[in-house]
């Protein structure tokens, strides 16, 4: 019995003596590549984290922004005006602060529209109304021509062929601006006389404009306030093929 305690004793010494003979760096490089595992984990893991907040953002981010687009989808009424004599579309426009229609532009085409009514109506009892408002915008060539085409020497002077007993009234179609000093204007007129049938004819014209602040009497200013003035005037018949307009 007492033989058997010395061999557990020897044997139990010799593994002490073993144990002392590990190198301690063993232990701390098994330290460093627990640490190196756990930090790459955790590196991961915040890599991770970083992507799906940033991917939780975006879509927070593209669900507001198509919140804040769904009322600016709107559907715009537009009307169109066809001419049953002439098969001609054109577009209503409304009239804005800025947009298809501004208010400058809504002033110069009824100055435009004044200037033509007051240059092609033809009626007695307005004659010399007209005549003085077609005067009134008109300048230079414009002028001129309005001028030539009421003398006493013109044979195709309107009072000559159309005498006391007709009248030419005016109905604009449209204005369209080429420019920023040009308009084209669709207009027709219609010649009605004492026994007679009416007449339509279908026009296109070109009206160059311009705005003048030279001084003015002060009752020229009361019809033409902002110095409206026509530089050009040019009409042609627009062409209508036969039967069209129902003759």
């Amino acid at each position: 019995m007492q033989a058997g305690n010395d061999i557990a004793a020897v044997g139990t010494a010799e593994r002490a003596r073993t144990d002392t003979r590990i190198d301690p760096r063993y232990y701390q490089e098994g330290e460093r590549w627990e640490k190196s595992v756990y930090r790459s984990v955790a590196a991961s893991r915040a890599v991770w984290r970083t992507i799906a907040a940033l991917l939780a953002v975006a879509l927070i981010a593209m669900t507001g922004l198509l919140w804040a687009t769904l009322p600016l989808r709107t559907f715009d009424v537009v009307v169109l005006e066809v001419d049953k004599t002439t098969g001609y579309v054109e577009a209503s426009r409304p009239l804005r602060d800025s947009g298809d229609l501004t208010q400058n532009e809504a002033v110069t085409r009824a100055n435009i529209v004044r200037f033509l009514r007051a240059r092609e109506t033809y009626d007695p009892k307005s004659l010399r109304d007209n005549f003085d408002l077609a005067s009134l915008y008109s300048t230079g060539k414009t002028a001129d021509d309005l001028a030539n085409t009421f003398s006493g020497a013109n044979p195709n002077n309107p009072v000559k062929l159309y005498g006391a007993d007709t009248t030419v009234s005016v109905a604009v179609k449209s204005i369209i601006f080429l420019n920023e000093q040009t308009a084209a204007v669709r207009f027709s007129t219609t010649r009605t006389g004492r026994g007679a049938s009416s007449e339509t004819n279908h026009w296109v014209a070109n009206v160059r404009f311009k705005y003048t602040s030279e001084p003015m009497r002060n009752d020229w200013r009361f019809d033409n306030p902002l110095g409206f003035q026509v530089t050009e005037y040019r009409r042609d018949q627009e062409t209508v093929t036969i039967g069209e307009d129902g003759r």
